[in-house]
C-alpha cells in the first residue's frame, strides 16, 4: 500500500515539476514579446484594410460613392495639389458629377470653377482579390452630345486614380480617395453644363 501511495506523490510532484517548467518556458523575452507585440499590430492592420476594401468595394458597387481629388494633372503631365472638398467626382446611383474648382478663382458654379452632371450607362465594376491590384470602375456619361468614359482604379487603402476622358477628346485625370458621399464634406456648386 506504501508502494502505490509514494508512487502517486512522486506523480504528483513530478507533474507540478513540469508545469512549472513550462510556466517558465512560456516567459517571453523583451525582444521575443516585442515581436509577437509586431505581429499581432500586423494583424490587426491587415484585418482593418479588409473590412475597408470591403466597405469601399459595397460603396462602388452600388454606384454610390465619392473621389476626393487631391492632386489634379494637366495635359503635360505637371500635378497641381487641390481642395479635396471642391474638386471631386462623385457617383450616386446614376447621377455623375464633376466639379474642379480653385479656392482663389470666382468661377461660373459659385465656388471658383466648373460643375458638370451627367447620367452615367455601362457601369462596370471589377472587384479584384489581389491586394497588389486596383479595383476598376468603368463607366459612359450619358449626355446631349457624345459620350464621355471615365476609368478609375482603386486601391485597398481607398487610394485611386481617375481618367475622365472628354467628347472632344480632353482627358481630365485626378489623384485621391474613395469615401462614403455621406461622409464626404464636398461643396457642390451649381451646375454650369451636362457632361
Amino acid at each position: 500500500m506504501k508502494l502505490p501511495v509514494i508512487l502517486l506523490i512522486f506523480i504528483l510532484a513530478f507533474s507540478g515539476a513540469f508545469q512549472t517548467a513550462i510556466a517558465q518556458d512560456t516567459v517571453l523575452t523583451k525582444k521575443e514579446q516585442k515581436k509577437l507585440e509586431k505581429e499581432q499590430a500586423r494583424e490587426k492592420k491587415e484585418a482593418e484594410q479588409a473590412v475597408h476594401k470591403e466597405t469601399i468595394a459595397k460603396l462602388l458597387a452600388k454606384k454610390f460613392f465619392v473621389f476626393k481629388a487631391s492632386r489634379l494633372y494637366g495635359p503635360q503631365g505637371q500635378s497641381y495639389s487641390v481642395s479635396s472638398a471642391i474638386n471631386f467626382f462623385a457617383v450616386i446611383d446614376s447621377l455623375v458629377i464633376v466639379q474642379i474648382s480653385a479656392e482663389q478663382l470666382i468661377g461660373l458654379n459659385g465656388v471658383g470653377g466648373v460643375t458638370f452632371e451627367g447620367i452615367t450607362y455601362r457601369y462596370v465594376f471589377e472587384k479584384n482579390e489581389d491586394s497588389k491590384k486596383p479595383m476598376i470602375v468603368k463607366s459612359r456619361v450619358k449626355r446631349v452630345e457624345g459620350s464621355p468614359y471615365f476609368t478609375i482604379s482603386v486601391m485597398d487603402n481607398g487610394q485611386a486614380d481617375l481618367n475622365l476622358v472628354l467628347t472632344h477628346g480632353g482627358t481630365i485625370r485626378m489623384s485621391g480617395e474613395i469615401v462614403d458621399p455621406r461622409e464626404a464634406g464636398i461643396f457642390k456648386g451649381l451646375t454650369t453644363t451636362r457632361l
